[in-house]
């Protein structure tokens, strides 16, 4: 018995690092954020997974059944010989995530060191000294993996907060002296960080420019760029600004005090943590809120929710839209041309028509790169210096982008999945005349529409795809229903990297079209490339 103690704790030992691991780098994707983490548990099939899988409770009914063998010790090798099985089962899971290289892992800043270190030292200390019988002292100290770490995260957020404040502080203070900077402020549930490159991309052709980079769109992101970018020279400063609740957009603006306000779109995205539409505009019209008399506001007007706020609004306003004149707007995108490798479109501005083409793809960029086009403009650029910074835009990280591999295109579109971004990858794909593979990492954060909105994305990629893969079993049954309804017989396959690639190995061939759509899928297109 003593050889199968031993075995336990080292597949236990091997168990608990993977699980620590897996913990922190959950904690650090909903950004140690409680509302995210609550939602995750919440809504979705993983979530719930950690909560209520049948291993899990294997094992809470083991702790429960040593009581058993308080009564009756002869039980005892049987129990440890239970326990045993148990980790040995989870230690060659550990094995197999290491060898196919699917072991999960936070990135390791000293935040997530340090999470994970004081966690381990703690259940090491416990595992050292054992309160119950050790077969079942490790089952309890399996148990308490996720309790400690979301407390080292409880606790982190106190020495973190007054950081944060403190960097923000000096962010609004350097700001503040440098009173030529012209802000633009860019918010939206989508389209926010493309319109933001566009936006950069253009007046950088003519301006000494600085930008919020990546995903720094939060308000310590923001105060992060002031400190390291913010220079004696800097004429514009492009500011995305993103939000999970009321109030978050307006602390922004207060370190910016942006002149002029982008609002590119507002729908259901996040609604688990805003609650309902009705407070996701508010919270983005913030933006607006904060712009001086004097100040300018963009709207989108192919987006419905940000068209009734331009309506609302009484400041200083313009309308940009593409696709068609039905409704008045002050720029227009028109005659959009979509083709495997750019987009030619005419833009109609002061009832002047010019024609553009810019190398990136799909026709829903269009309408990013309006509110940048308006920009230039009426800043003071030429036809022609817009007409060369159109051409030379790049379009943002794992955004749309295209890669050829073997014959095959490979559309990496991994940054974020929502809706209107399922929506316009399946229309760029009808470019393709091969078979149409989509690979989907399900949406989150939706609300009470998140499962409508999953069986509506579903009739839409059976309406365009040979193939629908999904990354995890989130809103399966209503993906399914919906692919069910569409004009195509679409195949639908749930699996994991490996099986996915397995799938794409067998059956992508030459002339076909591939898209990646959300962070999971990116991990597939990752080991690809």
């Amino acid at each position: 018995m003593n050889i199968i103690l031993f075995l336990s704790e080292t597949f236990f030992l091997l168990w608990v690092i993977r699980n620590i691991l897996f913990w922190v780098m959950l904690w650090q994707v909903k950004e140690y954020r409680f509302d995210r983490m609550f939602v995750h548990l919440k809504e979705t099939e993983q979530g719930r997974d950690l909560i209520f899988s049948p291993l899990l409770w294997v094992k809470i009914i083991g702790i429960f059944a040593f009581g058993i063998v308080i009564y009756n010790n002869s039980l005892l090798p049987f129990y440890q010989l239970f326990v045993g099985c148990l980790f040995l089962f989870q230690g060659i899971e550990v094995v197999q995530e290491i060898r196919n290289r699917t072991l999960k892992r936070p990135v390791f800043t000293i935040k997530t060191i340090i999470i994970t270190f004081l966690t381990l030292a703690v259940l090491l200390l416990l595992f050292s000294f054992p309160l119950l019988e050790q077969s079942v002292w490790i089952l309890v100290i399996d148990r308490l993996v996720p309790f400690f770490i979301g407390l080292f995260v409880f606790l982190f957020s106190f020495p973190t907060e007054m950081y944060r404040d403190l960097l923000i502080g000096k962010a609004t203070e350097k700001m503040k002296l440098q009173k030529k900077v012209l802000v633009i402020g860019i918010t939206g549930s989508y389209g926010k960080s493309s319109t933001k490159e566009y936006v950069a991309q253009i007046l950088k052709k003519k301006f000494r420019l600085l930008k919020t980079k990546g995903t720094n769109n939060t308000a310590i992101g923001v105060a992060n760029t002031i400190i390291a970018g913010l220079q004696s020279n800097t004429e514009i400063f492009v500011v995305e600004m993103g939000a999970y609740k009321k109030g978050e957009i307006a602390e922004i603006c207060r370190i910016v005090s942006p002149k002029i306000g982008i609002l590119t779109a507002v729908n259901e995205q996040h609604a688990s943590l805003f609650g309902s539409l009705e407070k996701t505009l508010a919270t983005k019209y913030e933006l607006i809120d904060a712009l001086p008399k004097n100040g300018l506001a963009l709207f989108n007007g192919n987006n419905q929710n940000a068209f009734v706020l331009y309506q609302k609004t009484k400041k200083k306003k313009v309308l940009y839209r593409s696709g068609d004149f039905s409704l008045k707007a002050n720029i227009y995108g028109t005659n959009v041309r979509v083709e495997k490798t750019l987009v030619t479109f005419s833009v109609v501005y002061r009832r002047k028509k010019i024609r553009l083409k810019a190398p990136i793809i799909g026709g829903h960029n269009v309408e990013n790169i309006l509110p940048a086009i308006y920009l230039a403009f009426y800043l003071g650029m030429k036809e022609q210096e817009v007409k060369d910074a159109v051409l030379s835009l790049v379009p943002p990280q794992h955004t749309m982008a295209r890669y050829d591999h073997g014959g095959i295109s490979f559309i990496d579109d991994t940054f974020n999945a929502n809706p209107q971004a399922v929506l316009a990858a399946l229309e760029y794909m009808k470019v393709y005349t091969g078979k149409k593979i989509f690979v989907l990492q399900p949406m989150i954060e939706l609300g009470k529409q998140a499962t409508d909105e999953h069986r509506s994305i579903g009739t839409a990629i059976g309406n365009v795809c040979d193939y629908l893969l999904v990354t995890n079993k989130n809103y399966h049954s209503a993906l399914l229903e919906g692919v069910k309804k569409g004009k195509k017989k679409c195949v639908v396959y749930t699996g994991n990297v490996w099986q996915i690639m397995q799938f794409l190995n067998s059956h992508a061939k030459r002339g076909d079209v591939v898209v990646f759509e959300g962070k999971e899928a990116g991990q597939t297109l990752g080991k690809i490339l």
